[in-house]
């Protein structure tokens, strides 16, 4: 502050304050500052059940005829896979996957021709390529699989490879692959559709339905699994009784 606006403030406290009056009980007026207070509206909080309430998915009553039909593909499927087996398609493929070296590049047997069974006695390879028979009947007979092709009276372009007479060993081999075949589809196939439809029931629980509605759908699926279970156990018997006296 300059010398000479000091000197103005002082002339205008000697006029409002004349000479003798005690400074000391002086009190200047001080700046008074407000504050006005800002009052927010507050959300209406709604409680965590309304919440959950109003995000609640629609859960529909499950319909146990979804695991009967899950079930019978399951049936199906095994069913297929065991006839395949005992028609010597499991031969086709190991047949089908064999390597060998034309010139200077590799190639398998599948991508140079057919093969399929005839007359449940043979298997047929049609050759698409004459020039492809001595390369292919070579790769086979070096493949250790007790297969020895045959050139096909009825079509040059063909071979007949004799199905072996099935031994003790490969009945054995069979009924194996037939255990496998049905134990996956009990223990992870219907076991894992048994849990979907399970799971099914746990979230109409959840959503409120009766425990009766519930209660009577959980029987109805053990139910299904149950006779299932059954029946894939039978197929097992059957398919395994019938490799070991085929």
């Amino acid at each position: 502050m300059s010398i000479k606006r000091v000197s103005s403030v002082l002339t205008r406290l000697q006029l409002v304050f004349p000479r003798g009056t005690n400074h000391n009980t002086l009190l200047l007026p001080s700046r008074l500052f407000t504050t006005t207070r800002v009052s927010y509206k507050k959300k209406d909080k709604k409680s965590r059940k309304e919440e959950e309430n109003e995000e609640e998915e629609v859960v529909e009553a499950y319909n146990p005829s979804e695991f009967k039909d899950a079930c019978e593909k399951i049936l199906t499927n095994a069913r297929s896979l065991i006839s395949d087996l005992r028609q010597g398609k499991s031969r086709l493929n190991t047949l089908k996957a064999i390597k060998f070296t034309v010139d200077t590049y590799d190639t398998k047997i599948e991508e140079q021709c057919q093969v399929s069974i005839r007359n449940g006695r043979n298997i047929l390879v049609s050759v698409y390529d004459p020039d492809m028979l001595k390369p292919i009947s070579s790769a086979i007979l070096s493949a250790g699989l007790n297969m020895n092709p045959q050139p096909d009276p009825s079509n040059p372009q063909n071979l007949l490879i004799p199905i072996p007479p099935m031994t003790r060993e490969y009945r054995d081999g069979l009924a194996k692959d037939v255990k496998h075949i049905v134990e996956t589809a009990r223990t992870t196939s219907v076991h894992n559709e048994r849990q979907h439809a399970m799971q099914a029931v746990k979230k109409m629980k959840q959503a409120s339905y009766s425990k009766d509605a519930t209660a009577k759908l959980e029987s109805q699926i053990e139910k299904f699994n149950k006779d299932y279970q059954t029946k894939l156990h039978k197929i097992q018997e059957e398919a395994i009784d019938a490799v070991m006296k085929a």
